[in-house]
């Protein structure tokens, strides 16, 4: 679905899937066939059972912590499973993700859990696009799981993003959470923890467990989407 995205016709930065729906942020989870270090970025090239793509990962030495930086360094090896947020961006009519975030995979079920988000997802837009009248936005798109993987699995990528006003459905609690996640994420370039979602609704009668859910929901419906990584949140304007 990357590969066939069209790009903005007037020359803009904007990559739309073919149905319409912007591409604003991508998480995947890719096995990783090729690398190259340079002085101020990596160049990953992945593959996660559809096709490949290429990841570029700036270098911020000195401005990272060491976890993050150790983490970097572990995801830079050939032949590992690794999990990736980053934004789809286009170089001279090449596509490349540029990751926020990349990480090597603790355990397999993490490629699991991946697994079954896709093939969620791809139920949840599908349901809504048949039922246009009843829902307020598209939300996420994404790649259905591939009949032929590689060797070791596929794993399939999530688009994460969505248009429309942000309408939750008219579900209370949903727009609470949203509306946290509008007013503290304008002035939050990475977006707002989960953790201060859950205290700022919480403060209105909502169980952290119900908070969680929606969030959850609202992700796989698009209406917010992960940013630096996931547990941070940012409004699909």
């Amino acid at each position: 679905m990357i590969h066939n995205a069209v790009s903005d016709p007037s020359g803009g930065e904007s990559i739309s899937l073919k149905d319409g729906r912007p591409i604003h942020m991508v998480k995947l989870v890719a096995a990783v066939r090729s690398h190259e270090v340079r002085s101020t970025n990596i160049f990953i090239d992945v593959e996660d059972g559809t096709g490949f793509a290429q990841v570029k990962v700036w270098a911020n030495e000195g401005e990272d912590c060491s976890a993050i930086t150790n983490l970097r360094q572990q995801a830079c090896a050939d032949h590992v499973y690794v999990r990736i947020i980053g934004q789809l961006r286009e170089y001279d009519g090449a596509r490349q993700i540029v990751a926020s975030d990349i990480r090597p995979l603790t355990s397999g079920n993490e490629l699991t859990y991946h697994f079954l988000e896709v093939a969620h997802s791809y139920e949840k837009i599908s349901k809504m696009q048949q039922q246009p009248a009843n829902v307020g936005g598209y939300g996420i798109g994404s790649v259905a799981p591939n009949n032929a993987p590689p060797q070791g699995g596929a794993m399939g990528v999530q688009m994460q993003g969505g248009q429309g006003g942000g309408s939750s459905g008219g579900n209370a609690l949903n727009d609470a959470v949203i509306r946290v996640v509008q007013a503290m994420g304008a002035n939050q370039d990475g977006g707002v923890h989960v953790d201060t979602i859950k205290a700022e609704v919480s403060s209105q009668g909502y169980s952290e467990g119900d908070i969680t859910r929606a969030i959850s929901d609202l992700s796989n419906e698009g209406h917010i989407y992960s940013t630096i990584d996931d547990l941070h949140f940012q409004y699909a304007a």
